[in-house]
C-alpha cells in the first residue's frame, strides 16, 4: 500500500494555517450538510429561425415548469461568453496549478471526445478527417477547445485547452487510437445450405456459434461500458468547478449499452440501482453528474452509411432456418434503433443536441460552440421535502415569436445524504489524465533531501489553497473535513509511492478566518529514488463534495 494516513501532529508534516484549530481522530467517512432547498439551474440556449441568438429577453418573459407546474424564477441572467483560454500554470517560477486566478467574464468551453473505444475502425478513420477538416476551418478563430480520446485503457487527454486548434490537429495526427474496438459485430456466413443430410449439423454448428459470440460479446460490452461511464464521469467531475455552460462533443459510433429492458449494465458503486432496470439508473445517475456540471452533449454518430446495420443487407434471415434466433437483419435493426435513441436521449437530456446519421461533423462542432456564445441562465429553487426523489421534467418556454429554445430535460434528485465514498472519488481523480478543478490547487516544488531510506530522496512541495476553498459546516463548531493525496508515477505510469492525509478539524477564532480569507498551505514530501515522475495531487473538500487535482512533473537527482 503506498497510501497511508497521517495526522495533524505527525512530526515532518507542515500544515500553515497560523492559528490554533481543534482536531479528533479522522473518521471513514463524513456526512455532507443538507438544506431544505435545491437550486436547479437550466442554460437555456434561445435561436431565432436562421439559428441566430435571440437578445434581450426579459424574466418576465420566460414560464418555467417542473412536472407541469409553473416555478418562481429565482436567478435569471443572460450570459455572454468569450473567447478568454482556461489558464493554468505550467511551472512557470516552479508552480503547477489546475486554475489560473484572475480569468474574468464568462469563458466557453468545448470539450471534444474522440470515442474510439465504440467505433468500429472504417468510422474512425472518417471522424479523423472530419475533425482535421473542421480544425483546419477554424485555425485562425481563437476558440478555446480541448481534445480528449476514448480508447481501450480509459480516457486520453490528447492536448488540454488551447486557442490554437492548429496545436489540437496535431495531436491529433500523433495520437494511437488503440487496439481494435471492443464490441465486434457477430460474424456468420449467409451462403449454406439449408436443406439435405448437412442442414441440421450445419444449423446446430452456427447455432453455437452464435452463442459463443454472444456471450463474449456481452463480456466485452459489459467492459467498454464499465470504460465509457467511467468516461463521463471523470469528464462531469473534472469540470464541475467551472462555472457557466460547457459543450461536450461526443463523437462516437454509439454507446455500449441500451434502454432495452433486457439490457443489464455492470455494478458499479458510484451508480444507484432503483429497481431492477441497471441501466435506466446508470443514464439517471451520468445525467444528473453532467446537470451538476452545466454539461451539454452534443453526441455526434460517426456510423457511415456503409458501417450501419440497418442500411445494410445479407445477414442471416429466421427464414435461413425457420428460427428468429438467427435473425441478425432483425438484431442489427434493434441495435440501430437503440444506439439512435440512447444518442439522441444523452443529448436533450442535458440541453445539448444529437447529430444522426452519420451527417457533417464541422456542423456539430460549429453547433456545440454557436450554443454556448450566448445563452440565458434561469433558475429556481425546489423543496426536496415536498418533491419524490428520482428524474423530474422540466420546461422552459418564452413568449417570442419564432423562438426555438434548447435546454436540459429535467434533473434528478435524491435524498440520500450520505458522502460519497472518499476513497473511491480520491482514486478517481487520481487516476484521470484531468485537472479536477472544482477547488483551485497550486503546487511547489521544493528542496531535495538525503532521504530515510537508502537510494531515496526526500522531495519536498507545498499546496496552496485560496480562501474559502473548503465547505464549513457551522452547526458543527466550523467543522472542516479535507482529504489530501498525491501518487509518483514513473514513465511508464508504474505507482511508485504516494501520501495521503484526511484533516479533520474544528476551526476556531483566527483558526477560521485563516481559512475563510487566506486559505490554506501544506507541506509533505515523497521518498523517490532518482529518476523522472509525474505526480498528480488531489485536495477532497469531503463535507463540499468537491475536488481539485493538479499534475506536476519532478526530475529526482541521483
Amino acid at each position: 500500500m503506498w497510501s497511508r494516513q497521517f495526522h495533524l501532529a505527525v512530526a515532518g508534516i507542515g500544515l500553515f494555517l497560523a492559528v490554533p484549530l481543534s482536531t479528533r481522530a479522522a473518521q471513514p467517512e463524513t456526512a455532507t450538510i443538507t438544506s431544505s432547498t435545491e437550486l436547479v439551474l437550466i442554460p437555456t440556449v434561445i435561436n431565432d429561425k436562421s439559428g441566430a441568438h435571440i437578445s434581450g429577453l426579459k424574466k418576465e418573459e420566460f414560464v418555467l415548469k417542473q412536472d407541469g407546474k409553473v416555478q418562481p424564477i429565482a436567478i435569471f441572467e443572460e450570459v455572454r461568453t468569450n473567447s478568454t483560454r482556461l489558464r493554468r500554470s505550467e511551472g512557470e517560477h516552479g508552480t503547477f496549478s489546475n486554475v489560473e486566478p484572475g480569468v474574468s467574464g464568462n469563458p466557453r468551453l468545448s470539450i471534444i471526445v474522440l470515442d474510439f473505444l465504440n467505433t468500429p475502425l472504417p468510422d474512425r478513420a472518417n471522424a479523423r478527417a472530419a475533425l482535421l477538416k473542421f480544425l483546419s476551418e477554424v485555425a485562425d478563430s481563437g476558440e478555446p477547445m480541448c481534445l480528449l480520446a476514448l480508447t481501450g485503457v480509459g480516457l486520453k487527454l490528447l492536448h488540454d485547452f488551447t486557442d490554437d486548434p492548429k496545436l489540437l490537429a496535431i495531436a491529433l495526427r500523433q495520437a494511437e487510437s488503440g487496439a481494435a474496438p471492443m464490441i465486434h459485430d457477430q460474424v456468420v456466413d449467409p451462403h449454406h445450405p439449408t436443406v439435405g443430410p448437412m442442414a441440421k449439423a450445419i444449423t446446430a454448428m452456427i447455432r453455437g456459434q452464435l452463442e459463443s459470440e454472444a456471450q463474449i460479446a456481452s463480456l466485452e460490452s459489459k467492459t467498454a461500458a464499465s470504460l465509457t461511464v467511467e468516461a463521463l464521469l471523470q469528464i462531469a467531475k473534472a469540470f464541475r468547478g467551472l462555472p457557466g455552460r460547457k459543450s461536450l462533443v461526443w463523437a462516437s459510433s454509439g454507446f455500449p449499452f441500451s434502454l432495452s429492458p433486457s439490457s443489464s449494465l455492470m455494478d458499479d458503486p458510484e451508480v444507484p440501482v432503483h429497481g431492477s432496470n441497471e441501466t435506466q439508473s446508470t443514464y439517471d445517475n451520468l445525467w444528473r453528474m453532467m446537470n451538476d456540471a452545466q454539461i451539454s452533449i452534443y453526441a455526434v454518430d460517426l456510423r457511415s452509411t456503409n458501417s450501419n446495420p440497418f442500411m445494410t443487407t445479407g445477414g442471416v434471415r429466421p427464414s435461413d432456418f425457420g428460427d428468429p434466433q438467427f435473425d441478425t437483419d432483425a438484431q442489427a435493426h434493434e441495435k440501430t434503433l437503440d444506439t439512435n435513441s440512447t444518442l439522441q436521449l444523452f443529448a436533450e437530456n442535458t440541453g445539448g443536441r444529437a447529430f444522426l446519421g452519420g451527417g457533417s461533423l464541422s456542423q456539430s462542432f460549429r453547433q456545440a460552440i454557436q450554443d454556448d456564445s450566448s445563452y440565458y441562465m434561469v433558475g429556481y429553487y425546489v423543496n426536496p421535502r415536498n418533491t419524490k426523489t428520482g428524474w423530474h421534467a422540466v420546461s422552459v418556454a418564452v413568449h417570442s415569436k419564432g423562438a426555438q429554445l434548447r435546454y436540459r430535460r429535467g434533473f434528478f434528485l435524491t435524498r440520500d445524504t450520505s458522502a460519497p465514498s472518499a476513497q473511491r472519488d480520491i482514486q478517481r481523480a487520481l487516476a484521470s489524465p484531468l485537472d479536477f478543478a472544482g477547488i483551485p490547487v497550486s503546487v511547489t516544488w521544493l528542496a531535495q533531501k538525503t532521504g530515510n531510506t537508502p537510494g531515496k530522496r526526500q522531495v519536498k512541495f507545498e499546496l496552496v489553497m485560496p480562501a474559502s476553498f473548503a465547505s464549513l459546516d457551522e452547526f458543527d463548531n466550523h467543522h472542516m473535513v479535507v482529504d489530501i493525496a498525491a501518487v509518483a508515477r514513473n514513465l511508464n505510469g508504474d505507482a511508485v509511492t504516494g501520501v495521503s492525509q484526511r484533516i479533520d478539524a474544528h476551526l476556531k477564532g483566527d483558526g477560521l478566518e485563516q481559512i475563510q480569507q487566506h486559505g490554506m498551505t501544506y507541506h509533505n514530501g515523497l521518498q523517490l529514488p532518482p529518476g523522472e515522475y509525474s505526480v498528480r495531487f488531489v485536495v477532497r473538500d469531503a463535507i463540499g463534495n468537491r475536488m481539485g487535482s493538479v499534475a506536476a512533473p519532478v526530475t529526482v537527482a541521483p
